[in-house]
């Protein structure tokens, strides 16, 4: 299966068209992080055009006076999102279209759309600061990633919107720049990052933006829509993935048993789970730094916990990774001097781990939970990749 020619110009690079770009942004990231290099990461050129946009936006906005103020304004997002998408979209797709430079523009620009891996090494950074280092340095350090207000968190506090912030960022950071980078390549990565940068500048419900980020917030929950449940569905793959090898180590130390008819494992099997659970016990530190010691309480919760939170699609990877390290998230939480009434996510406070909600996240858990993200990514971005060929070979 290929694109229609037509399409193929327009989003080159594609999963349709190059079968091993998304997979290597995928190991890239995760290893690497962020690039590295000279020039400024391409998300601050977006942001910076973004910039450009407000003070026109905003005239706009404000020329026929207050009685128009929501209509003129939610048109002035509008046209400065789609003025952002195309120039950014058109940037791209003129870098990866070049002879010869084209394919290295395409798979730096693929890496540079994933964010997991400098999201998880910020946040092992802020674990630092918040356990160790004193308060108002801890609460500093937590602002990078967070846009409530720090400034009167204690620790137990701290730690919990670390859990939100770094699990809620499973779509962001991943699984929807990840997603349309298979569907249209650098191209179409890049224009969703266009519309995600202009939802974390301009989406907030305060009185400066309320008008001009509706388009940007709207736009962005669009098409975070099925990225956001797939987010879920990996941390859930992972959960069976991790359960499966325990069942397998229990099996090699019983010597084979627990499988087949007579309680044996057949005799073809035996040599290969040998050789699995050697492999799994070599490489068990290195893989998983923490155990998240949860449970997955079926599709249906997560879906019931996380329609009630204000975003239709910041609940899903949420309410999946709080049911997963067995303690809660969310719940009412200050952003810009007001209070949000958010609904809390994960398991009752009582269903084996007594005390508020906040205290439940520790360091260990949170190290589970940094291991739960990074392989959601891998495995999830994996089965996403895989079923995209397998669509390519059927059709």
């Amino acid at each position: 299966m290929s694109l229609p020619h037509g399409l193929a110009l327009v989003f080159p690079w594609s999963v349709w068209e190059c079968w091993w770009l998304a997979p290597v942004a995928l190991v890239l990231d995760l290893w690497l992080g962020d690039p590295a290099l000279p020039w400024r990461h391409p998300v601050c050129l977006v942001g910076r055009l973004l910039d450009m946009l407000e003070s026109p936006s905003r005239s706009f906005m404000l020329t026929a006076g207050a009685e128009y103020e929501r209509s003129r304004g939610r048109l002035a997002g509008a046209f400065a999102l789609l003025g952002l998408v195309a120039c950014t979209g058109f940037a791209v797709w003129a870098a990866v279209s070049l002879p010869v430079v084209g394919l290295l523009a395409a798979v730096y620009l693929a890496w540079a759309g994933l964010a997991m891996g400098s999201l998880l090494q910020t946040g092992d950074l802020v674990l630092e600061r918040v356990e160790g280092a004193p308060e108002t340095e801890a609460r500093e350090a937590l602002s990078w990633l967070v846009s409530r207000d720090t400034s009167a968190m204690d620790r137990p506090l701290m730690r919990k919107t670390l859990a939100d912030t770094l699990s809620e960022n499973l779509t962001d950071a991943f699984t929807a720049p990840f997603f349309w980078l298979l569907v249209g390549g650098p191209v179409a990565l890049w224009c969703y990052k266009a519309v995600s940068t202009t939802d974390s500048m301009w989406g907030y419900k305060t009185e400066k933006w309320r008008w001009l980020g509706w388009a940007g917030a709207r736009a962005d929950d669009g098409l975070a829509f099925v990225p956001a449940r797939l987010a879920a569905l990996s941390a859930a793959l992972v959960h069976v993935l991790f359960m499966l090898r325990q069942r397998l180590e229990a099996t090699c130390r019983n010597g084979g048993r627990d499988g087949g008819r007579d309680g044996v494992a057949p005799w073809f099997m035996r040599w290969p789970m040998a050789w699995v659970c050697a492999r799994l016990s070599g490489c068990r530190a290195a893989c998983c730094p923490g155990r998240w010691s949860g449970r997955w309480p079926g599709l249906s919760v997560v879906a019931r916990q996380a329609s009630g939170m204000p975003s239709p699609n910041s609940g899903w990877p949420m309410t999946a990774c709080a049911w997963l390290c067995g303690a809660r998230m969310a719940g009412p939480s200050v952003y810009f001097g007001e209070m949000v009434d958010k609904p809390w996510l994960g398991p009752p406070p009582d269903e084996g781990h007594p005390g508020a909600s906040s205290a439940m996240w520790d360091a260990h858990r949170l190290l589970a939970l940094c291991s739960l993200l990074r392989q959601s990514a891998l495995y999830g971005g994996l089965v996403l990749w895989a079923l995209a060929l397998v669509c390519l070979l059927i059709f």
